[in-house]
Order: C-alpha cells, then structure tokens, then sequence
C-alpha cells in the first residue's frame, strides 16, 4: 500500500472543513449526513439503526485517528471507526458509547461480533455524555487495536478483512436517535 510512502507519514487527513471532499451527504427522514461547522456530522433519527460514511478509497494497514462527540440523542448510542469496509455488511468497527463502553466489532453478512471480549468494555477513560474523545483504529495485518484518549482499550487479531475503506459509524438501539460530530481525521501508514 502506498510503497513511496514512509512508515508514520500521513496516507489521507480531511478537518471537513472543506464540503468538497468528497464525504456522503445524505438528509432524509431517516438520517443526516454532512459536513457542518465542527466537523462530520451524522444523525440518526430512529432506534435500531446503524449508518457509515467512507472515503471511498482502498488500504489494507492503517492507523485512523479522529476525534468524536455525541451531540445529542441516547447515551447508548455507539460510533466510532471502520476499517477494512467491503460494504455495508463486512467491516471491522471499532465503537465507543457515551455512557462509557467500547469493542471491537467484526461485521459479516450484517451480522456483528465483538472481537477480544465477550461483552463491550466498561472504560473509565471515555469523556461521557457530550464529552470528546480521540480514537485511533489500528489495523495492521491481522492485529486489530482500539485507542480512546490516547489508552490502549482493546487488542484483537483476525484475517476476515484484509483491505478496504476507511470510514465513520454511528447505530442506534431501541434508546432512539443519536448526533454525533466527528473532526480531524487523520490515516497514518503503521
């Protein structure tokens, strides 16, 4: 991937402060997509529901960080990151909640499982409610990792994915609707 570039050195950033990146936007009763004048923004506006929005380009080893905020909506929402997205039923997501929770989730045919723990993780170091975190996906060959507020949450290996797009993630449970923002998204070569 990207051979002329150097371990450590940026593969793809995006502030969103330029609506011309390329990013989905998409406003409907459903959900909302869209640049906005803190970042990303994705709103879904019913229970049970799950959006993602890519680059639309292709890696296989990256290092994602981005900084997120709930906005408003249930505390039970969860988002985060995906990497290795084949489309919307095959990916890795790495997700936090706002009321302190985090995993690593493989999703195959549409259907999640979490990877390295049998149940999210409760993590004291989640800013909850309307706090921002940073996150950072690592997926290196078979070596999954999820970082929030620059501490190591969760480590887990596998080989279901080996390339795809980088993107955002929000679902919603029967709790409701949930907005959240995501900023400065930065994808490093490990």
């Amino acid at each position: 991937m990207l051979p002329w570039k150097e371990p450590g050195q940026i593969i793809y950033q995006d502030n969103f402060s330029d609506d011309t990146t390329g990013w989905e936007e998409v406003s409907n009763v459903y959900e909302l997509k869209g640049y906005s004048t803190s970042g990303y923004m994705i709103s879904i506006n019913q229970p049970g529901s799950r959006t993602i929005s890519t680059t639309g380009l292709s890696f296989s080893n990256t290092l994602t960080d981005v900084s997120v905020q709930k906005i408003t909506g249930s505390k039970e929402s969860q988002f985060g990151l995906i990497c290795r997205y084949q489309d919307k039923f095959n990916y890795y997501a790495f997700v936090i909640s706002a009321d302190g929770y985090a995993g690593i989730v493989r999703t195959i045919d549409g259907r999640g499982e979490l990877l390295g723990s049998d149940q999210l993780l409760r993590v004291e170091g989640i800013n909850l409610d309307d706090g921002i975190n940073t996150m950072t996906a690592a997926c290196v060959d078979e070596n999954l990792r999820l970082v929030v507020n620059d501490e190591t949450i969760l480590r887990a290996k596998d080989t279901t994915f080996i390339n795809g797009d980088v993107g955002l993630f929000l679902e919603t449970f029967e709790a409701g609707n949930s907005t959240v923002v995501f900023s400065d998204l930065i994808i490093v070569k490990p």
